[in-house]
């Protein structure tokens, strides 16, 4: 006679396979994620987004058949508390992790708070990180081939991809004014961080990180085609536009510099602007010359056509594989950019080329459409995990946008809300409105103003627009910070 333990563990035996099979169906009906992130990357410079001469064709496929977000934000305009909000799903002061620096306690901070794709490992999904998704140091932790900042909890697996950066063999040039360290065999402190070095290359772009990354990505979308029954998370960290400004020199061709458009000058446009809100000018750059500048554009823009062309290589393999139609696919960047505008070059301004980024969400659940709902970077985790029918955990500070996706004219967000260590800033449907830490501030009527041309914050007549707006962002300074 068989015993009734003995019963039980035979009629588990026996189910044991139905549940497996239950388990696998239950993770491979749910979609992949493939999260694509550029570096330094201004939504003013796609063609998508309206720019006329710097053309971004797969770019542009993605929006073609998704959701394109026109006033997304990010958390923080520089790339470490920019990824940390990002990943974890909570603002830089809640956080903090107020600088590039403060990238390193990730892992303390988080604990035990799953990452965004932490929650997607604990659910089923395999995760990799391929080179730069949390903070990794440009050039130096390229040039080293290390990962940076990482959170190793988050990944299955991740993948660096070492690449020459400043030392790619081909033309170079430096348009700016720092003093530059030549030393091949030492990766950091050697002033590439944010100088115009530019470097047109000698061979196709294969040595490139960005071309290796997006190789590496092909072969793991190959394989699981073939051999896996578990969604992914693919989570591919794109290198370029940062500086150094690296790209095939056949990637240059369409952007002549003689040709290259700046935008528009306005005299004495800084007059009205703090000191606190002008951290990275032409003059102190040293490339106030016109001519010095549309070469920044032109390199700029052959960085942003290299990326471009690595993304239409996943986009293909994505179709050719047969994935395409189960996979929702993000594309965005850490931060915004200056280009000039206002003489303003690179990030850390809390203006709106450097605050704002572009986000285009496509795949399954996501219709052909777009919106200019205010939307914050920290707003992808919990809008990610509902896609896939995941609630987001209890510390996440995002805003899921799946209302918006389902109804364009949706509104999840009566403001967005963004800092740097100098200031902060609080922007509505109709204004934005920074603060300083030495009392300065700034104040724009976006709908008469979206350049920001006119800083309203002293005149007279918007004294009580300003009030109304330092009142809004000290409430929402008081909802975000303290220990998380």
């Amino acid at each position: 006679m068989i015993s009734f333990r003995s019963a039980c563990s035979i009629l588990f035996v026996a189910l044991l396979p139905a549940c497996n099979t239950a388990r696998k169906a239950a993770h491979s009906s749910r979609p992949n994620i493939l999260f694509v992130i550029a570096d330094d990357l201004s939504a003013e410079a796609l063609s998508t987004y309206g720019n006329q001469q710097c053309r971004t064709p797969n770019i542009d496929r993605l929006a073609s058949r998704g959701f394109r977000f026109t006033r997304a934000y990010c958390q923080y305009p520089v790339c470490g508390p920019s990824r940390a909000a990002l990943m974890s799903g909570m603002y830089p002061t809640k956080m903090g992790i107020m600088n590039n620096g403060g990238s390193d306690k990730i892992d303390e901070i988080l604990q035990d708070k799953a990452s965004m794709p932490q929650l997607f490992k604990e659910n089923g999904y395999h995760t990799t990180r391929l080179s730069k998704i949390y903070h990794m140091r440009v050039p130096g932790d390229i040039t080293a081939g290390v990962n940076g900042p990482d959170h190793a909890p988050s990944w299955s697996e991740r993948f660096n991809f070492q690449g020459a950066e400043w030392m790619t063999e081909g033309e170079r040039t430096h348009l700016s004014n720092e003093k530059l360290q030549f030393k091949p065999d030492v990766h950091y402190n050697l002033g590439f961080g944010t100088a115009f070095y530019v470097v047109k290359g000698e061979g196709k772009g294969a040595e490139q990180p960005d071309y290796r990354a997006t190789s590496k990505a092909i072969d793991i979308m190959q394989q699981h085609r073939k051999q896996s029954d578990q969604p992914f998370f693919l989570a591919v960290g794109y290198i370029r536009p940062h500086v150094p400004l690296v790209a095939p020199a056949s990637a240059y061709e369409p952007f002549p510099p003689q040709e290259m458009e700046l935008p528009e000058k306005v005299d004495n446009d800084q007059r009205d602007v703090p000191q606190l809100g002008k951290p990275r000018t032409s003059e102190s750059f040293g490339i106030s010359a016109p001519e010095k500048q549309r070469e920044v554009l032109s390199a700029y823009y052959a960085s942003v056509a290299f990326m471009d062309q690595q993304f239409g290589r996943l986009l293909d393999a994505l179709e050719a594989e047969g994935l395409a139609e189960n996979t929702i696919v993000v594309f965005t960047s850490d931060h915004g950019y200056h280009l000039g505008e206002h003489d303003f070059w690179q990030k850390w301004s809390l203006h709106e080329e450097s605050v704002r980024i572009p986000l285009i969400i496509a795949g399954p659940g996501v219709e052909f459409s777009e919106s200019d709902a205010l939307a914050e970077q920290i707003d992808l985790y919990p809008t990610l995990a509902g896609l896939v029918g995941l609630s987001a955990p209890d510390h996440v500070q995002g805003k899921s946008l799946l209302p918006v996706l389902r109804e364009p004219k949706t509104q999840v967000r009566e403001a967005v809300y963004s800092v740097t260590s100098n200031g902060a800033l609080l922007r509505t449907n109709d204004w934005a409105y920074m603060q300083y830490k030495d009392g300065s501030e700034e104040l724009y009527d976006m709908n008469r103003d979206p350049q920001q041309y006119s800083n309203l914050a002293k005149i007279p007549n918007y004294q009580s627009k300003r009030e109304e707006m330092a009142r809004l962002l000290k409430e929402k300074q008081a909802m975000v910070v303290g220990n998380p």
